[in-house]
């Protein structure tokens, strides 16, 4: 009787080991860095918007390159801020084409913007995280709507 019982305690002790263990190991997985590289992919693609954007213009574009320069700005903050309960490296300068004017490079813009709203917009187990990415993808929104409009202003300009 006392080995049965010897016997029954060591397998539940071993049983919660294992669990223990995969349990462990199912949270250290959930949140490893490198996971859920599309806040990068993302971040990425906005600071290559932000640093199209910051390149001279006609002045009929300006106001709507700065407007929404301003809106990517806030949109890789609020990335920035989700990118940290994931524990992600944010520290991105990426390079761009330079030689892009124009129509041209509103429309590496518009690319570059709907990129990262869909690399954004993938699915989030981080419930911390969802609101700020909300918030990212409504900046992305209005973002997109001023370079559309940009593109509109500099395509009848150059009619």
């Amino acid at each position: 009787m006392k080995n049965n019982l010897t016997y029954k305690l060591g397998a539940i002790g071993l049983l919660a080991i294992v669990l223990t263990t995969a349990i462990g190991q199912g949270r250290a997985n959930a949140q490893k860095p490198g996971e859920h590289p599309h806040y990068l992919r993302a971040r990425s693609d906005l600071r290559k918007a932000e640093q199209l954007l910051q390149l001279p213009d006609e002045r009929n574009v300006k106001q709507e390159e700065i407007i929404a320069m301003r809106q990517v700005q806030l949109a890789i903050a609020k990335i920035d801020k989700a990118a940290v309960f994931d524990r992600k490296d944010v520290d991105d300068h990426p390079k761009i084409d330079t030689s892009l004017h124009h129509l041209q490079k509103f429309k590496a813009i518009e690319s570059l913007l709907q990129s990262a709203k869909r690399d954004i917009s993938l699915e989030e187990d981080n419930a911390a995280a969802r609101p700020l990415k909300h918030q990212a993808n409504v900046c992305i929104d209005k973002a997109e709507k001023h370079v559309d409009l940009a593109i509109k202003r500099d395509h009848s300009d150059d009619k």
